[in-house]
């Protein structure tokens, strides 16, 4: 028996690695303060934890950590919404939530009466550079620095939404909307929704890169499955709430 057992329990050291993980401020699926939390990044963990594995949490701007994950291989990602665009680049390890992506105005200006993107050309869109809401806003042929402005997080989408500075805001997930508000001191329920972006309600995902070994996906996988027996997501997700 011990002969047998020999060349597994070499072999689990070596097996181990250290993975890069990269994401962006997203409460409370994930955040960096006061030190590393939220629903995906302590999955994210505990899949790691599974497989013998450490993830070395890297907290970026999103267009960074996008431009990192498209272009290097073994690099986990999260939370990414898993687009028709994207499904045969990412290997797609498992849904960390729904993503409702709502168009947001403060409640105050009733003179912003948009029902959809055609009626919005006329107002001022705020998103993310590198997110999926500002890739599909050019696609609908916005154009920065006339009808979209471009930040670099989520968090200045929201201060200039307040300010006035923007007229109308794309956001995913209400959850995270109200945490990020509470962030700067701001009350989302001065916040009104216009209308949705139901072509851009895609689900979000902890993902790994093109190029990453295929085994290395069915693996991490296999273990999102075994978390999903025990209600995993589930119940950090009600913690947080």
């Amino acid at each position: 028996m011990l002969t047998r057992l020999l060349p597994l329990l070499l072999c689990a050291p070596a097996c181990a690695a250290t993975i890069t993980a990269v994401t962006t401020e997203f409460p409370p699926f994930q955040s960096a303060s006061p030190q590393p939390w939220g629903i995906a990044l302590e999955t994210a963990r505990q899949l790691a934890r599974q497989n013998g594995d450490v993830l070395d949490i890297r907290f970026l701007p999103w267009a960074r950590a996008y431009q990192m994950a498209e272009t290097t291989p073994g690099v986990m990602i999260f939370c990414l919404a898993r687009t028709p665009q994207r499904e045969k680049q990412f290997g797609w390890i498992g849904e960390i939530a729904p993503n409702d992506v709502t168009v947001w105005r403060l409640a105050t200006r009733r003179e912003i009466s948009a029902r959809n993107l055609d009626e919005a050309r006329v107002w001022q869109l705020g998103a993310t550079a590198g997110d999926v809401k500002m890739q599909y806003l050019l696609q609908q042929g916005f154009v920065v620095g006339q009808n979209l402005q471009e930040s670099s997080d989520d968090l200045s989408n929201i201060r200039k939404l307040f300010a006035r500075r923007i007229d109308l805001l794309p956001f995913s997930n209400q959850v995270v909307l109200r945490y990020r508000s509470a962030q700067a001191g701001l009350d989302s329920r001065q916040l009104q929704a216009a209308f949705t972006l139901p072509g851009l309600s895609q689900p979000l995902y902890i993902a790994f890169s093109p190029g990453t070994a295929a085994a290395q996906v069915a693996r991490y996988q296999a273990s999102f499955r075994q978390l999903q027996q025990r209600s995993w997501v589930q119940r950090l997700t009600a913690r947080y709430r």
